[in-house]
Order: C-alpha cells, then sequence, then structure tokens
C-alpha cells in the first residue's frame, strides 16, 4: 500500500460536497455494489445498501439548511493498494445548540469502472474513557503521578497527628466536553472553574499541592474544612455554570492518612487512595472514605446517603464509600 495523493483530493471533494450541499456529487460517489456499508455518529444510523445511504445522506444535507455545518481541523490522509483505498479526517461541526464537536470519518473507497466509489463509511464523536469504564480522566492520573514523585512538604496543612485530609477534584467528562465546547470556550469553562477552587481552598485554610488541566489535588489540616471547601466549590460551580442543561459538573472525592512520615509509604497510599474515592464520585457529588465518614459522621455537621460498596482501581477488594447528601450542599462557615 501506498499514500495516495488522488484518492486524498477524491475524499476531500466529498468532504465539501456535503458541505456546500452539492447532491449530485454526493450521490454518484457513493457504491451500489454489495457490500457497502455506513455507520454514522447516531446508534440508529446503520444502513447498508449505497442507493438508501445516498438518499439519506442528500435528505441530512437538506435538515442541515443545505450543507454539513463542518471544517476539516486534521489534513485527510489517503492511502491505497491497487483497486482499494482507504481515508481517514477530522472536522469540527458547529452544533446548533452552541459551540462545536470534533467529528471523526474513515472511509474506504472502490475503484469500480475508473471511479473512485464509497463502499464503507463510519462517523463517530469522541468519548471520554469514562464512558466505557475506566475509573479517572487523565488529569487526576496524572497528578496521582506527579504528586507521588515529587512528594510535596504538606506539614503547613497537617494535623498535630501528622495526618492530612486530601481531595481530588475534576470535571466529569471533561475531554468530551472540550471536543464538544471547542478550545475557546472550553478554556474560559476552566478558567472561572480554576478560579473558583482556588478561591474556595484559599478560604478554608487548604493547600493547592498540584493542579493540571481541570484536575486539582487539594490538602487540608481537618476533615471537616476539606468537607465544608468541597460544599463550597460545588457551590461555586452551581453558581458560575448555572444555565439550566449546563453540563459542567464537578465531582470530589476525600480521603485522610498519613502523609508526611518519612518511613514506609504512607504518603504514596493515601494518595492514591483519595484519588480513587474521587473516581466513584459522580458530577456533582461529593464522596468520602470510611476514614472521613468515622471522623464526621457523629458530628452532627453533615448528612451523609447510604454506604455504597465500589472497587478502586489498584485497591484489593470491595471499599466502601460514603456520599454528601445534596441536602447539606450550601457550605457552612469556614472555621
Amino acid at each position: 500500500m501506498e499514500p495516495s495523493e488522488e484518492l486524498r483530493q477524491v475524499v476531500i471533494r466529498f468532504f465539501e460536497a456535503l458541505r456546500d450541499g452539492d447532491d449530485e456529487s454526493v450521490r454518484n460517489r457513493v457504491s451500489r455494489e454489495p457490500g457497502f456499508e455506513r455507520l454514522g455518529s447516531d446508534p440508529q444510523e446503520v444502513w447498508h445498501d449505497g442507493e438508501t445511504s445516498a438518499l439519506l445522506w442528500v435528505q441530512q444535507i437538506r435538515e442541515m439548511g443545505g450543507g454539513y455545518p463542518w471544517r476539516l481541523i486534521d489534513e485527510i490522509r489517503a492511502m491505497r493498494e491497487g483497486t482499494v483505498g482507504w481515508a481517514v479526517g477530522r472536522a469540527d461541526m458547529a452544533s446548533p445548540i452552541g459551540g462545536s464537536v470534533e467529528f471523526r470519518f474513515t472511509t474506504v473507497l472502490h475503484l469500480e469502472h475508473g471511479e473512485w466509489r464509497i463502499v464503507n463509511w463510519h462517523s463517530s464523536i469522541p468519548a471520554s474513557n469514562e464512558d466505557y469504564g475506566f475509573l479517572l480522566t487523565t488529569s487526576v492520573d496524572d497528578i496521582v503521578e506527579a504528586v507521588s514523585e515529587s512528594r510535596p512538604d504538606l506539614s503547613a496543612t497537617s494535623s498535630p497527628d501528622g495526618t492530612v485530609t486530601i481531595a481530588f477534584t475534576d470535571i466529569e467528562d471533561s475531554m468530551r466536553l472540550n471536543g464538544f465546547l471547542g478550545d475557546r470556550r472550553w478554556l474560559e469553562v476552566l478558567r472561572a472553574h480554576n478560579d473558583a477552587v482556588r478561591k474556595a481552598t484559599a478560604e478554608h485554610g487548604g493547600s493547592v499541592v498540584k493542579s493540571q488541566g481541570d484536575g486539582f489535588m487539594l490538602a487540608f489540616a481537618s476533615a471537616r474544612r476539606a468537607v465544608t471547601c468541597a460544599q463550597a466549590i460545588e457551590a461555586a460551580m452551581d453558581e458560575t455554570f448555572r444555565d439550566p442543561g449546563s453540563p459542567i459538573r464537578v465531582r470530589i472525592g476525600l480521603h485522610v492518612g498519613e502523609t508526611v512520615h518519612e518511613g514506609g509509604d504512607h504518603f504514596g497510599h493515601a494518595v492514591n487512595y483519595a484519588a480513587r474515592v474521587a473516581s466513584a464520585a459522580g458530577g456533582g457529588e461529593i464522596v468520602v472514605s470510611s476514614l472521613v465518614y468515622g471522623l464526621l459522621a457523629q458530628t452532627g455537621e453533615f448528612v451523609f446517603d447510604a454506604a455504597r460498596e465500589v472497587e478502586l482501581k489498584g485497591i484489593e477488594g470491595p471499599q466502601r464509600v460514603y456520599p454528601l447528601a445534596r441536602e447539606t450542599a450550601e457550605p457552612l462557615a469556614a472555621v
């Protein structure tokens, strides 16, 4: 197989025909031979013959106001071997509800009577790894790795007995939201989110240990301060992104451990466990470990929902975590 400029230009012209609403060019490029397959980004978009698919492409063009609202954001790459070729590309598609979303497509073409015809087309919208069962976003994993390597001095945020309450926070489905909103709008979201997290942490006597992208690792001298800060962060998110239907949801997980001891591996275990607790939280949810729950449940200041048994990445056996009830989401006074 070898790169094919001819095939690349064919696919570019087909892309432009969809964009410009050129019905005839779209219909003429689709094979009517047996074996045609087309998979769209919607679960219902599955077609097995070229004639039907060509008609539906034309119909979609009309429903979109005369053409697909997209532009190429990556050079189309095309290869061929004999009478078969294939290509891949990425486009930025405007959304009717605002912003844009990344749209990927691959296609296989066959040379029929001297003309390249599409015999397979597959389009998709990138999704977060979390949609497929992975427990942590990349940003939190990166923070855990960086902090475990550097082992920063947390003595300023430790209690008299040498323990520190650690909180991990991030935006749920951040990778998918970045693709949906586009880089410019996503940067605005990050700035507002990061400012709110830093402000709440400072007001509650905490420390930002590490931040990367939309993920934060925070440290506090007491579990109470940590949880009240988490409540303040969620309240700030509700206020900052208060538009109805806003997809911005922050998840927070907390754990307390001996992170300042030199001997053994207290630091690494406490940090990793706190990150895994965060992975058990959903968007807009605060979840604490059983140790944090034991410290706070009897104070009467916080209300928790029923415990959940969860599997945490890298931790042996089921673990019990406790979600903070949403009705207590109004932050308590910092002390």
